[in-house]
């Protein structure tokens, strides 16, 4: 019984051996530690907006005090009233959480500009809303009309995400503060008025909602503005990823095949010069990518269409201002996300040309193509929820080193008329691709393309061998 025993713990021993190696610790250490950074990263961006506070100083009660407000509390204010409901309203704010500063410019568009990068006492700050009350506002309060009166909220989009959506939720939560005040003010004017509307009173003011983006100024809602950009940039990574994942798993496994079956050697010892081997690899990944690019491009455009199209719930005044805003899909659009695409697809494809050419069998392989696969969908995850944008610089970094995160990237910078952003991505992953490709090309021209796999299968073999040898010798 005994010696059963020790037979299978031999056999027990060599299995887990098979399973827990080198190559499959590595994965999970590297989706550990990618993982913590994207939850740091996150929690970073999402909390920064509710600690992001100013010092500033409030006369209260004729006493100047030193008060500490977040940054997304404050707003711009145009009076163009000057009423003393108007004056009410820029009085009491205050008391509703919100702090708002007089700009100098009374054109909206010029005033946003302005709140863009506003000194504040010494301290440069973005304001992303600003309230206009039009002229004519408290005589329309008092007029008797029963008809809520409009105030303009703009509310300023400068990138998508989690932390957009919370600044574009600012717009709203202005425009029933006012009304808040101005419902209190009636209720206490009207007191004992029978004939006064109760409906009215309760709601006599109505946000008028703006939305400005890439300094231009339209009459549509903000968070109608944001969730028409989600549902594009929520798709198309996920487009990107799936391309990548596909390419770079097929060459992978073809050059893997190719060794395992002597493929690659029969063709090496061909009268064929090496380099020119590689190179027909490399071209024909090279337009299997163009294909998947071009098939994208095509896609995404009737996606676009169908997007913008009667069916989509969209009315021509909005299509027609998210044109002005250049947010739109156009050619340029599509060529810049074609060229993008078939970037990170070679830049993937590089990745998995060394690493088949570095192992001998597809079950080594999964083990080396996780990790790339783990790359590729950490910047993917952060662009669904995240505009990178708005992360810290360290995470700027480490999310712009990987190359594929500039493809995932690039409809918000387009959105946003971040060029130079897109302009760099493209010559990174240029770059990237060039570097990798000289790394393929001296493997190739060497030995060590039939070599490193062995090494790696003997070393990883080793320990089941002798724990198998020991089971037989026992016999």
């Amino acid at each position: 019984m005994k010696t059963k025993l020790n037979k299978f713990a031999v056999i027990l021993r060599k299995e887990v051996m098979e399973l827990i190696t080198p190559q499959t610790l590595i994965p999970l250490v590297i989706l550990f530690i990618l993982f913590s950074l994207l939850g740091n990263v996150m929690k970073s961006a999402i909390t920064g907006s509710a600690t992001d506070t100013v010092t500033v100083q409030s006369d209260q009660s004729g006493t100047v005090q030193n008060i500490t407000v977040n940054k997304n509390s404050i707003i711009g204010l145009i009076d163009n009233d000057n009423s003393d409901l108007s004056n009410y309203v820029k009085d009491n704010l205050g008391t509703q959480g919100i702090m708002p500063i007089v700009p100098q410019s009374t054109d909206p568009t010029e005033a946003m500009k302005e709140l863009q990068d506003y000194d504040l006492n010494g301290e440069k700050i973005k304001i992303r809303t600003l309230v206009v009350i039009n002229k004519g506002f408290g005589d329309q309060l008092l007029s008797g009309s029963n008809t809520s009166v409009p105030v303009d909220v703009y509310s300023e989009i400068d990138s998508f995400g989690v932390t957009a959506a919370i600044a574009g939720v600012s717009g709203q939560n202005v425009g029933n503060a006012i009304n808040s005040l101005i419902s209190q003010k009636l209720f206490t004017n009207y007191a004992g008025d029978t004939n006064v509307n109760i409906n009215y009173i309760k709601s006599p003011v109505s946000a008028q909602s703006y939305t400005f983006l890439n300094n231009i100024a339209q009459n549509v809602d903000a968070s109608t503005v944001l969730g028409y950009v989600t549902s594009q940039i929520t798709f198309l990574p996920l487009i990107v990823f799936l391309i990548i994942m596909m390419a770079t798993q097929m060459l992978a496994t073809s050059m893997v095949n190719e060794k395992a079956d002597k493929t690659l050697e029969t063709l090496m010892t061909a009268p064929v010069n090496r380099l020119s081997v590689l190179l027909a690899k490399i071209l024909a990944a090279s337009i299997y990518a163009v294909i998947y690019a071009v098939i994208y491009m095509f896609a995404m455009n009737n996606f676009s269409n169908g997007m913008t199209g009667g069916s989509s719930g969209y009315s021509q005044d909005f299509i027609a201002a998210l044109k002005n805003f250049g947010v739109t899909f156009d050619l340029s659009t599509f060529i810049i996300m074609g060229v993008q695409l078939f970037l990170s697809v070679l830049c993937g494809l590089a990745i998995a040309l060394i690493i088949g050419m570095i192992v001998d069998n597809i079950k080594t392989l999964q083990a080396y193509i996780m990790p790339l696969m783990i790359v590729m969908m950490i910047p993917y995850f952060i662009s669904m929820f995240l505009d990178v944008k708005t992360l810290p610089l360290w995470g700027q970094i480490i999310l712009y080193i990987i190359p594929f995160t500039h493809t995932y990237t690039a409809v918000p910078n387009l959105f946003t008329h971040s060029y130079t952003l897109i302009a760099i991505g493209i010559a990174y992953q240029v770059i990237f691709v060039a570097v990798i490709l000289t790394i393929a090309v001296k493997i190739f021209n060497s030995d060590k393309l039939f070599t490193i796999g062995q090494s790696i299968g003997r070393k990883s073999g080793k320990n089941r061998n002798s724990g198998l040898a020991k089971l037989f010798a026992k016999r």
